[in-house]
C-alpha cells in the first residue's frame, strides 16, 4: 500500500521451506496496521512465510492455502486481531472440517464491540475447534472493541484434553489501547508490557510449533 513501511523486501522462498505457514488477518480498516506491524515484525524475526489477509476473506479459501503448506509437513499458524480474531477461529474450524490440525491460533483483541458486527452474530472467538492444538488468547480490560465487561467471556477455555491455551489479560488501569496490542514500531513507542506478554510469548509459541 502506498505510503506504508514494509519493511525490507525478502526472497522469494525456495520449494523446500520447512519454517512455519503462517496467516495473520487484520481487522476492520486494518490492512495497513497488520502490514505496517505485527506481519513485518514476524517477518523481521525470520517468520518470512507470513500473509496478510483481510477479516472478509473468505475462510475457506484461507484454510485451502493453509493445508497446502500442511499436507507438505510443514507447521501452519493462523493469526486474528480484532475481526481478524473472528475470522480466525472460522478458518481453523473449516481446517478442522478438512482433517487438518492447527498448532497454533491466536487471538488479539477478538470481542467487545466486534461482537455487534452482523457478519459476526452467533460467532464466539473463545470457543476453539478440537483441531486447534495451542492457542494464546490476548486482550485488554480497557479495551471496549477488543474485550467484554464480563472477565469470563474474554478467556478461551480448552474444549479437549490435549489443547494448551493460554490467556494474556491486561488490566484497564495499564491503559494499553486496542491498537497498542500490536504495534511493534518504533521500538520506543511499543508498551514494554505489550512487548514482553505478547509479542514475546508470541514468538515463544512460534518457536515451540517450529521445533
Amino acid at each position: 500500500m502506498p505510503g506504508i513501511d514494509k519493511g525490507p523486501d525478502y526472497p522469494a522462498l525456495p520449494p523446500e521451506h520447512s519454517g512455519p505457514r503462517i496467516a495473520a488477518i487484520h481487522g476492520l480498516f486494518a490492512r495497513g496496521l497488520m502490514e505496517k506491524h505485527l506481519a513485518r515484525y514476524l517477518q523481521a524475526c525470520g517468520y518470512h512465510d507470513t500473509t496478510v489477509y483481510g477479516h472478509v476473506h473468505p475462510a475457506r479459501r484461507i484454510a485451502s492455502e493453509l493445508a497446502k503448506a500442511a499436507n507438505a509437513g510443514r507447521p501452519i499458524a493462523v493469526i486474528g486481531f480484532s475481526q481478524g480474531g473472528f475470522q480466525a477461529v472460522k478458518v481453523a474450524s473449516e481446517l478442522a472440517r478438512q482433517g487438518i490440525e492447527v498448532p497454533l491460533l491466536v487471538t488479539i483483541a477478538a470481542g467487545g464491540l466486534g461482537r455487534l458486527v452482523p457478519t459476526r452474530w452467533g460467532s464466539n472467538p473463545r470457543k476453539l475447534p478440537a483441531n486447534v492444538k495451542r492457542c494464546l488468547n490476548v486482550y485488554a480490560e480497557g479495551d471496549p472493541l477488543g474485550s467484554d465487561r464480563q472477565s469470563d467471556r474474554n478467556r478461551v477455555w480448552s474444549n479437549d484434553e490435549g489443547q494448551l491455551i493460554e490467556n494474556i489479560d491486561f488490566l484497564a488501569s495499564e491503559a494499553i489501547s486496542h491498537i497498542e496490542l500490536v504495534r511493534c514500531y518504533p521500538e520506543a513507542k511499543v508498551h514494554p508490557e505489550v512487548k514482553a506478554r505478547c509479542l514475546g510469548r508470541l514468538l515463544w509459541h512460534l518457536d515451540a510449533i517450529t521445533a
